[in-house]
């Protein structure tokens, strides 16, 4: 009996002696491999960890840093593996179900990218990166109330990161909380520094939302003299954001109404077949717009009007003189037709103007005024100092 326990003794301690030193093998190994990392040598890397793994399969930091040399080699379905056979091992390891999604959504998997986030908070709920990282999955994916969701959770656990402020202040801009947005941004302002440059533009965006201009312009004055190349360069999307579209004149080559004679002027002096009492002649007018514009709004005619000039820098139709208003020619004051060139930003207005019954109505062409309250093709309405021409201006107002 003495001697089957000592003979069996031995057996163990030969166990025991193979498996230290197939753990020591397995840890020199690793020991290699993250100097291999470290010299970016991740062909060297993967082969070692490999190696590594053969000797202890049970290890999740080998995967992990497998999976992270195969990143660097441009292996994702290769790390995807590694990442999943160390969650096999250890299914609470947030920050590798974080960086698996991370994979998924460079592989545009978007699916399972979303498990592997939501896997991420529930396997750690004192992690503010897991919930701030599929924060920023669901907000690159337009689901800005789910984001804030993530964002609001991630600030609980980490309520001075100004990151997450970042974040939740682009989300309430998505959605149009606009005040909510300062609010959160001008703490990640404050937490992140003056040159958080990001943080700038997004405020300007927040205050443009709001209607506050002084407020966009002095954010867009500060971004330019901080005469830094990113934030001037935040800056000047800023200004392309508040550009509102604007009449600049008119062709002369589109036009075919005599918009050079002024008040009083007989109405056949347009066109001779207006001579006869009441007829009718159509009109063009082409104006050239400095931005692109939405193609329907244009051609809509319900956002064109014309009517009599009333003011100082538009002048008074016929001089503000109105007695001869049953002698004035009439027109429609909404257009015909109008088309757009989106090649040249050109539209060309056709309109109506009719004799009276006796044929000796006048008009004042110079002083016609054209009016349009579309939008361009982003959407951004006219800026209200140029969405309006006459003659006599010569300018839009």
């Amino acid at each position: 009996m003495a001697s089957v326990i000592a003979a069996t003794d031995k057996m163990f301690s030969a166990i025991t002696d193979s498996q230290s030193t197939r753990s020591s093998i397995a840890s020199t190994m690793l020991s290699t491999a993250i100097s291999y990392m470290e010299d970016e040598n991740y062909t060297r890397a993967a082969q070692a960890l490999r190696a590594s793994l053969s000797y202890n399969p049970e290890s999740t930091d080998a995967y992990n840093y497998l999976a992270s040399a195969y990143l660097q080699l441009g292996k994702n379905k290769e790390a995807i593996s590694a990442y999943k056979s160390s969650l096999q091992l250890d299914s609470t390891q947030a920050d590798i179900h974080v960086n698996l999604a991370n994979v998924y959504v460079a592989e545009n998997n978007t699916t399972e990218a979303e498990k592997e986030y939501k896997a991420a908070v529930q396997a750690d709920t004192t992690d503010a990166a897991a919930p701030y990282t599929y924060g920023l999955f669901l907000l690159n994916n337009d689901r800005a109330s789910e984001a804030i969701t993530q964002f609001t959770k991630a600030s609980k656990l980490e309520p001075n990161d100004g990151n997450i402020n970042y974040a939740l202040g682009s989300a309430y801009n998505k959605q149009g909380r606009y005040s909510e947005a300062v609010t959160q941004l001008n703490k990640a302002i404050a937490r992140k520094g003056d040159d958080f440059y990001a943080g700038y533009s997004e405020l300007g965006f927040a205050y443009i939302g709001l209607g506050d201009k002084d407020s966009v312009s002095s954010t867009i004055d500060y971004l330019n003299d901080t005469e830094d190349s990113t934030a001037i360069s935040y800056a000047e999307t800023l200004e392309d954001a508040i550009q509102q579209p604007k009449i600049l004149g008119t062709v002369d080559s589109g036009t075919s109404l005599l918009t050079a004679l002024g008040a009083s002027t007989p109405v056949y002096f347009l066109d001779i077949s207006l001579a006869e009492p009441a007829s009718s002649k159509n009109f063009t007018i082409q104006f050239q717009f400095d931005s692109e514009m939405d193609v329907s709004s244009v051609m809509d005619t319900t956002k064109w009007s014309i009517r009599k000039a009333s003011g100082i820098e538009e002048g008074f139709y016929n001089n503000g003189v109105y007695s001869s208003n049953r002698n004035d020619a009439t027109f429609s004051p909404i257009p015909k037709l109008v088309t757009y060139d989106p090649t040249t930003l050109r539209a060309t207005v056709t309109f109506s103007i009719s004799q009276n019954a006796n044929g000796n109505a006048t008009i004042d062409p110079s002083r016609l005024v054209f009016r349009f309250s579309g939008v361009d093709v982003n959407g951004r309405s006219m800026d209200t100092t140029a969405d309006e021409y006459d003659q006599y201006a010569g300018v839009a107002f």
